[in-house]
Formats: C-alpha cells, sequence, structure tokens
C-alpha cells in the first residue's frame, strides 16, 4: 500500500517502538499504512489541499471569467486564475480548458498547441504558470471578453493540483494523526512524550491534539487563495482525489 506524506517507519520511530513487520507485530506494516492513507486523508480534507504529486486533488470544471492582459502586441491576452495551485501538466484526456470563442466553448488543451511552462511562448494558443495556478491564452480578443457568455462564464478547467514534495510540518501532522489511530486502538504499549501513566486513549487525544496544533500553528487549516490572487471571480468546482 502506497503512502505519500510518511512512512511506516516514521511512525515507528515516533512512538519509540521496534519496526513493523508484515506479519509479527501488531500492528502490521499493512495496518500503519492504512492508517497514514487515512491521516493524508484527513488533512487534505482539513487543508484544502494535497501534499504531494503522486496523490493530486482533480478540480472538475471550476467556472471562472477570463480577464484581460494588456500586451504591446496587436492581441490582447487572456488570463485564467485557477483556485488551487500549483497544478500537475495539464494533459489530454485527463484534464480540460474550456474557452468561450464568442458562440461555444472550445476544448484547449486537446486541440490547441499549449505549453506547461511559461519560458516560451511563441506561436502557443495557450502557457501555463502552473506554481501561481494561472494559464494565459494568446490572441483572445476583446470582443470574445466581452461576449455574452452562458452565465458570464468564460471558461470551465479541469485540473488537478498538489505541491511536489510534501513539507516538513505536513509530515509531522500525519505521523500524529497516525500515532492516534494506533493509540486507540491500543494495538500498543506506548512509551511517549514522557508520561508513562497516560492511557492510549489519553494519548490519542494528545496527538490529534498536536496535529491539529500543527496545523493551525502552520496556517494550514483551510488553506485558500488570498483575496489579492482570487482574479477572475472563479466559483468551485468539484474536488476530488
Amino acid at each position: 500500500m502506497a503512502t505519500h506524506y510518511c512512512a511506516h517507519a516514521d511512525v515507528s520511530a515516533f512512538l519509540q517502538v521496534s519496526a513493523f513487520h508484515a506479519t509479527d507485530t501488531t500492528p502490521t506494516i499493512s495496518q500503519v499504512e492504512t492508517f497514514i492513507n487515512m491521516a493524508e486523508e484527513r488533512i487534505d480534507q482539513l487543508t484544502d489541499h494535497a501534499w504531494h504529486s503522486s496523490r493530486p486533488n482533480t478540480v472538475t470544471e471550476e467556472r471562472g471569467r477570463i480577464q484581460r492582459v494588456m500586451t504591446d502586441s496587436v492581441n490582447d491576452r487572456g488570463r485564467i486564475q485557477l483556485k488551487h495551485y500549483p497544478i500537475l501538466d495539464m494533459d489530454s484526456g485527463t484534464d480540460k480548458l474550456h474557452v468561450w470563442d464568442g458562440g461555444d466553448y472550445v476544448e484547449y488543451i486537446a486541440g490547441k498547441t499549449g505549453d506547461d511552462t511559461i519560458t516560451s511562448v511563441s506561436g502557443k494558443d495557450y502557457w501555463i504558470d502552473k506554481e501561481r495556478g494561472t494559464i494565459y491564452l494568446n490572441s483572445y480578443n476583446q470582443f470574445n471578453l466581452l461576449s455574452d457568455a452562458p452565465s458570464g462564464v468564460t471558461a470551465y478547467v479541469t485540473y488537478r493540483y498538489a505541491t511536489a514534495a510534501t513539507p516538513a510540518d505536513i509530515k509531522l501532522a500525519t505521523i500524529y494523526f497516525a500515532a492516534a489511530t494506533i493509540a486507540m486502538n491500543d494495538d500498543l504499549n506506548l512509551m511517549q512524550e514522557g508520561d508513562d501513566s497516560m492511557d492510549n486513549a489519553s494519548k490519542s487525544q494528545r496527538f490529534e491534539e498536536m496535529a491539529m496544533k500543527i496545523l493551525k500553528d502552520n496556517r494550514r487549516l483551510g488553506r485558500s487563495m488570498p483575496m489579492s490572487r482570487a482574479i477572475g471571480g472563479f466559483g468551485t468546482g468539484r474536488v476530488t482525489q
């Protein structure tokens, strides 16, 4: 079973117990990895984010209005600011970029020429700043921007987002949550935090509180885009893992 934010060895090291094994320990490696996966999912929900590129969240049909970007060229450009970022490479068949062209929605990922970087824009219909979650459209003229798109929505975007590598605080919060589950299941005679008199239920609660404190202190809870970045008035799409 794959884990992403921490490994079972991180949990055993934290609990100061012998390494978990496939069959000879309680809990087993498989069980601990299940607890880690549960912790990862919980953290994603608490933070409204994904913390490793191998475990991305998917937003389906996020709605928005394309903003005009003034340039020195004859044609203007359009800008789409996504709610979540960093985003992963946008692949045809997996991700979608439906853009209003004045009469209908045109699919850009499959039907246009684009780039997942902003270093080379010559001859491209669109390019992407993945770190900031911004999509730029080349030659998106003012008529299209001002046209009467259905419900004022000039773009629908389906995309995946995640932080490339798990930050240290997210890793530690995952370990705490997994340890809390182990303690609650009374799987080990835990010796942690220098308080041998604390029963497992109390230790579980303590680990839960520490995990939440880490997320709160690092401003991870309810993670959302600052208002200064909320360009384009995007609505919320459906987020899945």
